[in-house]
This record gives C-alpha cells, structure tokens and sequence, in this order.
C-alpha cells in the first residue's frame, strides 16, 4: 500500500467541508422488449460534494472553453460513479453537462469540464 492508495480519503475528509453538496445524474439505459422501440434511459441520481470554478481569462481568450463553461471538482470519494461525458451535476440549482474528465495521479478530485 503507498501514499496514493490513502489520499483519495485523506482528501475527502479534509475537503468535504468546504465543497457543496451536489447530484450527478446518469442516464441509465432501460431493456426494452422491443429493440426497434428502445425505452428512455432512466436518469439516477448519486449525491457528491462538488463546488464550481471559472476558468482563466487565458482560457477563454484562446478558445480552449466556451464562455458558458466551468470548471466542476467533484472529491472522488463522495460519489459512487465515474464522471463521464453526458452526465449531468446539479450545484447549488444550477446544472452542468460533463463535457471532459480528468483526474490526478490518486484520483482524490474529478475535474471536470462543464457547460451551463
């Protein structure tokens, strides 16, 4: 076991205080009996603790993210799904799309492009 293994809930704990409570939805695909009449996923809830930036000047200046796009850290260790593209996180009424995820080396925060 190293250091990494243990930082995801170092950080949690240290962190969940300051970070907002939080939903990340995921359209979960329903079966369907008729395959050429697919369902509506069904879209699931997964409380987290999560809290919102704005991204730099530089960002926006050089095209990099949209006006419209923020930046979503969701602490690894409060929700029990992986951020993908698609799904939604709804902080403080206000919902963003999960645009792109990326991580760091001991997946403690989830950082995530958003769009309003």
């Amino acid at each position: 076991m190293t250091i990494l293994d243990t930082l995801p809930a170092t950080i949690n704990s240290a962190f969940k205080s300051l970070f907002y409570d939080a939903v990340m939805t995921v359209d979960v695909p329903q079966d369907s009996p008729d395959p050429a009449d697919p369902l509506p996923p069904v879209p699931t809830p997964y409380p987290c603790k999560a809290i919102v930036e704005a991204y730099s000047d530089y960002f926006r200046k050089s095209g990099l993210v949209g006006a419209k796009d923020r930046r979503v850290l969701i602490l690894a260790k409060s929700v029990a799904v992986k951020p993908a593209p698609g799904m939604r996180v709804t902080i403080q009424n206000v919902t963003f799309t999960i645009q792109d995820v990326s991580t760091d080396p001991a997946t403690a925060v989830w950082e995530c492009r958003g769009t309003m």
